[in-house]
C-alpha cells in the first residue's frame, strides 16, 4: 500500500507519454513552445524579483555571464582612478572613521595637487564628526567648569578650530566633490538628499516602471548643502544575489534621484540636466546627460559594464595622496572614486566576476562605460522579440529540419543554435544590446530531443501543415518591432534666424588671481548662477560656459519669434544684476566684475553637433562669429552691451545709442553696432542723444572741427563715458591728417 501513489503516478506518466507519441508530432512541438513562450511573455515581465527565479531565468543569467566573462577588456580606464582607504592607510593615518578635517585635506590634495575632474566618495557621513573631542569639553563647560570664566572662553574660540564637519564642508563647497547615501525600506529620514534629477510630473505621458522607496540614510546637511550633489549606491540584487545592474533612477516622494556614477558623470559634463527619453508607447529607454545618451531600462536600471575582476582599475592608497607622496602628473583630469578594501570596511559585493568584488568599482565601470558610451543595453521589447525569435527558431526546427534522420536533424539543430548564439554575440558585441538566449536554446534542445522521440511516422503529415502553423504563429506586429529594435537618432542640424549673445567678464584673469581656488570656483558659481537664470526666465538655451564667458542663444529650440527682444532684454537685466552683485561680493572681500555683452541676431546652423563621445546643442555660422567679435568691442568702446544692425531692426521699440560702423576681424563689409539703453529714456539723456547723433553726423561728414567740439561738451558733460572721449581724440587725429578720399567712415579692427 506504500507504494500505491507512486504506481498511481506512474501509470498516469506512462498514458501521458503514449498519448503524447500518438498525438502529431507538431502539435506537441507547438505546447512545447507554448510552455516556453510563458518565460518571456509572463515569467520574464515579473516585476517582483522573488518571483524571477525560475530555471529559464537562472539560465539565463548564467548565459549572460558567460557572455560578459567572454568580452571583458581586462584592463582599466584611465578616466577613473580609486582613492583606497586600505590596511597601510589605516596604519599610517589612524583607525577608521578618519576626521573630517582629514579627509577636507584628503579631497584639497585630490582637487588642488593632482587636479582631478571629480571626487566622489562611496563612503556615508551620516552622523556628526565627534573626533575632535568638542562635544566633551563642551559639556564640561556647561557643567562641572560652567563657572570657569576662561575655559569657556577657550572653548568658545577653539569651536569654530575643533568643528571638523565644518572644515570638511569648506574644503567640499563650489567643488566637484560628491556624496553617496543609500534608500532603506524601512521609513526613515537620516541626514538629507540632494536634489533630485527630476519630478514624476516632468515625465509627462512617459513612465517608468519603478516603485518608490520608504526611507534613506544619507549625509548631513551642511554636507550635502557643500557638496556638487550624490547619488544613491543601491545595486539591483537579481534573484541568483548576484549583482549586474544599478537604478540609474530611483523613485522617493515623487522625486527621482541618480545613482552616485550618474551624479558624478552629470556634474563632468556639466549638464545642467538629466532628461528621461521615452520610445513612441511612453517607455522608458534612455537618460540624455547634456546630449550623452545613457541606455536604461523601462525601470530605469543599466547592466554594468564590467571591464575586469575585482582590481582591474588604478588604485592608489589615501594615505600617498594625503602625503603628497605621488607624482603631480599620475592621474591629471581623472574622476576619483574615494572607497575602501581595508579589512572589516570592504565594501564587497557578489557580481559575475566573483563573490568579494569591491563596490566601488561597479561606480567606476558605470562612469567609464557612460563616459566611454559602452553601456550595452536590454533592448525596448526584448522579451517580445525573445518570443518572436523562439517562435521562429522553434518552428525552423520543428518544420525545416529533416526529424527522419537523426545526424541531420542534430546538425540542423547545432546550426539553428549556432546561428542563434552567433548573431546574439554580434549583437552583444557590435551593437552593445543584451538580449536573451538561454530559453530559446533550452527549448531547441528539448525540440531536439522531441523530434528523437516522435519518431519517423509523423514527418509527412508535419510537412504538410508547415505553412499554416507558420503562419499563424509568427504574426506581422512581432518582425515591426524586430525592424524599429535598431532606431538610431540622426545628429543632423538646421538652418534657422536666431539671436545669440557672448558675455565676458572684463579683466577676469587679472581679478581672479588673487584668489584661492575655493573662492574663485565660489565667486563663478555667484556669478553664472543669477546670470544663467536671467538667460532662462528671459526664454534662452544656455549653450556652454567657457571659464568666465557665457554663449547663449535665443530662438531653439523651440521657435520663438521675438528671440531678440528676448535677447535685449536679457542682456539689460543681466547689467542690472551685477549692481547687486558688486555689493554682495564687497561683502565676501570679492573684486568686484563687470561684464561686457555682444548680440547679434542672423542666420546660423542649429542642432546637436560634436562627436561620438559628445555632443552639444549648439549654433554655429557667420552670425555666431560676429557676435563674439561685437561683444570683444565693449571694451575698445566703453559700453557695457552692444548689438548688431541686424537686432537693431528686429527690436525697433528700444532706444539705442549709435556706436560706430566697424568692419570686425575676417569681415570685409562694414557693420553698425549700437548701444540699447531701454524703452525709454529721461528727457536729459534724449537730448544728449540728438546732440550725440549731430555730433555723429558731423564727423562722418568730415567736418571734424565741429564734430571735435561737440564731443568736448558731451565729454566735459559724461566724463565716466568713455565713447565721447574716443570720437574727440579721433577728430583731433583727423583734423591733423585727413581720411583718404574713400574714407566711409567705418573703423577696421585687425584682431578679435
Amino acid at each position: 500500500m506504500r507504494f500505491a501513489p507512486v504506481r498511481v503516478a506512474l501509470r498516469l506518466a506512462g498514458r501521458l507519454a503514449s498519448q503524447l507519441v500518438g498525438a502529431p508530432r507538431w502539435l506537441v512541438g507547438l505546447l512545447i513552445i507554448s510552455v516556453f513562450l510563458l518565460h518571456p511573455l509572463v515569467l520574464a515581465r515579473e516585476t517582483d524579483l522573488a518571483k524571477k527565479t525560475s530555471f529559464l531565468s537562472k539560465l539565463e543569467a548564467i548565459a549572460y555571464d558567460t557572455r560578459l566573462r567572454l568580452t571583458l577588456p581586462r584592463r582599466g580606464d584611465p578616466q577613473v582612478v580609486i582613492i583606497d582607504i586600505d590596511e597601510g592607510s589605516l596604519h599610517r593615518e589612524g583607525q577608521w572613521p578618519w576626521s573630517r578635517d582629514k579627509l577636507a585635506r584628503l579631497v584639497t590634495q585630490l582637487l588642488d595637487r593632482y587636479r582631478v575632474r571629480a571626487v566622489g566618495f562611496d563612503v556615508l557621513f551620516s552622523e556628526p564628526d565627534r573626533s575632535s573631542g568638542i562635544p566633551v569639553l563642551e559639556e564640561l563647560a556647561r557643567s562641572d567648569l560652567k563657572n570657569d570664566r576662561r575655559y569657556r572662553e577657550t572653548i568658545e574660540n577653539l569651536a569654530a578650530k575643533l568643528d571638523f564637519d565644518a572644515r570638511f564642508a569648506t574644503a567640499m563647497r563650489g567643488r566637484p566633490v560628491l556624496l553617496p547615501f543609500g534608500f532603506t525600506v524601512e521609513q526613515q529620514a537620516v541626514g538629507a538628499l540632494p536634489p533630485p534629477l527630476f519630478t514624476r510630473t516632468d515625465l509627462g505621458s512617459g513612465k517608468i516602471k519603478i516603485l518608490p522607496e520608504h526611507g534613506y540614510t544619507a549625509n548631513l546637511p551642511q554636507l550635502v548643502e557643500a557638496s556638487a550633489g550624490g547619488g544613491h549606491i543601491d545595486p539591483v540584487f537579481d534573484s541568483d544575489n548576484i549583482i549586474r545592474r544599478v537604478p540609474m533612477v530611483k523613485l522617493f516622494r515623487d522625486a527621482y534621484f541618480p545613482a552616485l556614477s550618474l551624479a558624478i558623470v552629470q556634474n563632468v559634463l556639466e549638464a545642467k540636466r538629466v532628461v528621461p527619453k521615452f520610445d513612441g508607447e511612453g517607455t522608458l529607454e534612455a537618460l540624455d546627460v547634456g546630449g550623452l545618451e545613457v541606455p536604461v531600462a523601462e525601470d530605469g536600471t543599466a547592466l554594468i559594464p564590467f571591464r575586469g575582476p575585482s582590481g582591474t582599475f588604478r588604485y592608489y592608497s589615501a594615505a600617498d595622496v594625503l602625503a603628497g607622496g605621488l607624482a603631480v602628473s599620475e592621474f591629471p583630469g581623472a574622476i576619483a572614486l574615494v572607497g575602501t578594501t581595508a579589512k572589516g570596511l570592504k565594501d564587497l559585493r557578489p557580481t559575475p566576476l566573483g563573490p568579494d568584488f569591491a563596490g566601488v568599482e561597479i561606480h567606476a565601470s558605470l562612469i567609464s562605460g557612460m563616459l566611454n558610451e559602452d553601456l550595452r543595453a536590454v533592448p525596448a521589447g526584448a522579451n517580445d522579440l525573445e518570443a518572436l525569435v523562439m517562435v521562429v527558431a522553434g518552428l525552423v526546427v520543428l518544420f525545416a529540419i529533416p526529424y527522419r534522420r537523426p545526424l541531420v536533424n542534430a546538425a540542423g539543430v547545432i546550426a539553428v543554435i549556432a546561428v542563434l548564439v552567433g548573431l546574439n554575440l554580434a549583437l552583444w558585441i557590435q551593437w552593445r544590446q543584451a538580449l536573451p538566449v538561454a530559453a530559446t536554446v533550452a527549448m531547441l534542445l528539448v525540440l531536439f530531443t522531441w523530434n528523437m522521440v516522435a519518431g519517423f511516422a509523423r514527418e509527412a503529415r508535419a510537412i504538410r501543415k508547415l505553412s499554416d502553423m507558420f503562419g499563424e504563429y509568427v504574426p506581422r506586429e512581432r518582425v515591426a518591432q524586430m525592424r524599429e529594435s535598431g532606431r538610431r537618432f540622426s545628429m543632423a542640424g538646421e538652418s534657422r534666424k536666431l539671436t545669440v549673445l557672448f558675455s565676458d567678464v572684463r579683466n577676469f584673469t587679472a581679478l581672479s588671481e588673487n584668489l584661492a581656488p575655493p573662492e574663485l570656483s565660489a565667486m563663478m558659481n555667484a556669478y553664472l548662477t543669477p546670470m544663467t537664470a536671467i538667460i532662462h526666465d528671459q526664454h534662452g538655451t544656455v549653450d556652454k560656459y567657457v571659464g568666465d564667458l557665457i554663449m547663449a542663444f535665443w530662438g531653439a529650440p523651440v521657435d520663438n519669434p521675438q528671440h531678440a527682444q528676448d535677447a535685449v532684454a536679457a542682456a539689460l537685466a543681466m547689467q542690472q544684476r551685477m549692481l547687486k552683485l558688486a555689493q554682495e561680493f564687497r561683502a565676501r572681500r570679492w573684486p568686484e566684475l563687470s561684464i561686457g555683452i555682444g548680440i547679434n541676431t542672423g542666420t546660423m546652423n542649429v542642432g546637436d553637433m560634436g562627436s561620438k563621445f559628445r555632443k552639444a546643442y549648439t549654433v554655429l555660422g557667420d552670425a555666431v562669429n560676429l557676435a563674439s567679435r561685437i561683444e570683444g568691442l565693449t571694451k575698445e568702446y566703453g559700453v557695457d552691451i552692444i548689438v548688431g544692425e541686424d537686432t537693431r531692426r528686429a527690436v525697433p521699440n528700444m532706444v539705442y545709442r549709435e556706436i560706430d560702423v566697424v568692419r570686425v576681424k575676417g569681415k570685409a563689409k562694414p557693420v553698425s553696432i549700437y548701444q540699447p539703453l531701454g524703452t525709454r529714456v529721461s528727457k536729459e539723456h534724449s537730448d544728449e542723444l540728438e546732440r550725440y547723433a549731430r555730433a555723429l553726423a558731423a564727423y562722418r561728414q568730415r567736418r571734424f572741427e565741429d564734430a571735435e567740439a561737440e564731443f568736448v561738451a558731451l565729454a566735459a558733460a559724461n566724463p565716466a563715458l568713455r565713447l565721447y572721449a574716443l570720437y574727440r581724440a579721433r577728430c583731433a587725429g583727423y583734423r591733423l591728417a585727413l581720411p583718404p578720399e574713400g574714407w566711409d567712415g567705418a573703423t577696421t579692427f585687425e584682431t578679435k
